[in-house]
């Protein structure tokens, strides 16, 4: 894969997710960008191995991010709403 559009936030979120867990260290600096990620690292935290998270945000400028809320997930049921989660796409 050369390119990807990042404009679809939930299918960013996977390819991140697939970058971090799978990818080589030149992909990161290829296929991520730091904003981008910096936004969406609240909810993929969520969804790494504990070991991998605490590399990333050691080695990446994400300490402190885990605290922040994330972006909206427009696809998420409205909790307000009584709409459950039903582990479908990435976790809050």
């Amino acid at each position: 894969m050369r390119e990807f559009d990042v404009a679809d936030d939930r299918l960013r979120r996977s390819m991140y997710g697939i970058v971090l867990t799978q990818g080589r260290r030149n992909d990161l600096a290829r296929f991520v960008n730091p904003r981008l990620l910096t936004q969406d690292w609240p909810l993929l935290r969520s969804s790494l191995d504990p070991k991998l998270r605490r590399w990333c945000e050691r080695r990446l400028p994400l300490r402190g991010l885990a605290g922040q809320p994330g972006p909206p997930d427009p696809t998420a049921p409205d909790p307000a709403a009584g709409g459950a989660n039903t582990g479908a796409g990435w976790p809050e």
